[in-house]
């Protein structure tokens, strides 16, 4: 069996006390085997890093990889125009090349801030293209094709939707071709959101997810125009009509939830789904700010999520950890979310939200060595605790190695192949 130790470390856990451990992390076929004051085996290798932080592996619970090549195109709009004016025009031009590109591209993002984990929505069409880049990747994803079936949706691009029989016969050829791929890349179903698909789809979604016991991941309680449409078609708030669907559940995963009422917060309460906080895209489409540090009061699993590139501008987890601090200070009032919860979210409550607490989030034995290491000890970032520096001071080109499942990561290379 291979063993790699990584010695001169301040381990930054996430999992009980103390927050910190100085010394070393075992390594041993890409799990976490031990931690702490390790000396070296026999014949195993040895690499010394002194006085890294190391950090579980930074998860995304939402994100849009078929985007990240519209970057900078889709500018000032709230967000049904951007959709219906911007972005689903330029993702009915997708071919599955131009989605390996921009899959390629994001992976560069995504894995050079240290996000080693992610869950994508990608478009309707050639998913199957990503699934099958993601593949020659070191990285862990959840992901599966945007279901949209509502041929009567305004701004539609001719042919974009999908018939419902056709969108859910898709889902069955990619469970079938990629989910489960070497333990790290699976599928979930992905209405994109209430307004986009008839009440047949989602109510068979539902059965389905719960049959195959699969994940669902949509869009909700976004923007105050997508809620007051949905209020007006269908006489009911965005949280209340997915529970009746029978989509809420502890295997789905909400994106946003800006825009909820006490009434919907109890059902997603209760419901036991979780939240992908996407902050930047909130304030950049003119949403609002999710009740996060509310969210989190009531045990509701709260991760974090770029989501794409063209509302954000870009798909940084520090970015976004920064971003949903400093809005829950403002919110809830300072100290409601410390500079530790912060990293929570981006760390073992991420994972948790996306139902991988057991495989990585935390720096733990028998989970993936999934890892990221940083030097917060740059004289810029200040003093303070390691979790006030990382969330309030330091910024991706802190981060000085990447891992996954044990293995160094290289993210510049990925724009570079053919």
């Amino acid at each position: 069996m291979s063993s790699l130790l990584l010695q001169g470390l301040h381990l930054v856990p996430m999992a009980g006390d103390p927050p910190v451990i100085e010394g070393s992390l075992r390594i041993r076929d890409g799990l976490i085997q031990e931690l702490g004051d390790l000396a070296p085996l026999e014949g195993e290798e040895v690499r010394r890093f002194d006085g890294l932080y190391a950090f579980p592996g930074f998860v995304q619970t939402h994100v849009h990889l078929c985007q990240t090549l519209f970057r900078g195109l889709a500018e000032d709009r709230p967000l049904l125009p951007w959709l219906r004016e911007k972005i689903w025009p330029m993702e009915a031009t997708h071919t599955p090349e131009t989605l390996r590109e921009s899959t390629r591209l994001s992976l560069r993002e995504l894995l050079g801030g240290g996000c080693t984990t992610f869950q994508s929505m990608e478009s309707v069409w050639h998913t199957s293209a990503v699934f099958e880049e993601l593949s020659n990747h070191p990285v862990r994803a959840i992901l599966g094709n945007a279901l949209m079936d509502d041929k009567t949706v305004p701004g539609l691009p001719p042919g974009f939707a999908r018939d419902t029989q056709d969108s859910l016969d898709e889902t069955d050829r990619l469970i079938e071709a990629y989910h489960g791929h070497d333990d790290r890349l699976f599928f979930a179903y992905n209405p994109r959101f209430v307004l986009s698909c008839t009440e047949d789809l989602l109510r068979e979604v539902a059965r389905r997810a719960q049959a195959k016991g699969l994940r669902v991941h949509t869009h909700a309680a976004e923007h105050p125009g997508e809620t007051q449409a949905i209020l007006e078609r269908y006489g009911k708030k965005n949280l209340a009509l997915l529970d009746d669907l029978g989509l809420l559940g502890p295997h789905t995963t909400l994106a946003h939830c800006v825009q909820m009422d006490e009434q919907e917060r109890a059902i997603l309460e209760q419901s036991g789904a979780s939240v992908a906080h996407c902050p930047s895209t909130n304030l950049k489409l003119g949403s609002g700010i999710a009740p996060i540090h509310d969210l989190r009061s009531r045990g509701i699993p709260v991760g974090l999520g770029a989501d794409g590139a063209p509302c954000n501008n870009r798909l940084d987890p520090l970015t976004e950890c920064r971003q949903a601090a400093l809005l829950a200070q403002y919110q809830a009032g300072p100290g409601k979310l410390r500079a530790e919860h912060a990293v929570r979210m981006l760390t073992i409550d991420g994972a948790r939200a996306l139902g991988l607490d057991t495989v990585c989030g935390s720096l733990e034995p028998g989970k993936s060595a999934d890892l990221v290491l940083l030097d917060l000890d740059a004289p810029e970032l200040g003093r303070g605790d390691p979790f006030t520096r990382l969330v309030y001071s330091a910024s991706r080109h802190h981060i000085r190695q990447v891992l996954f499942r044990g293995e160094f990561v290289n993210p510049a290379s990925l724009w570079e192949q053919p």
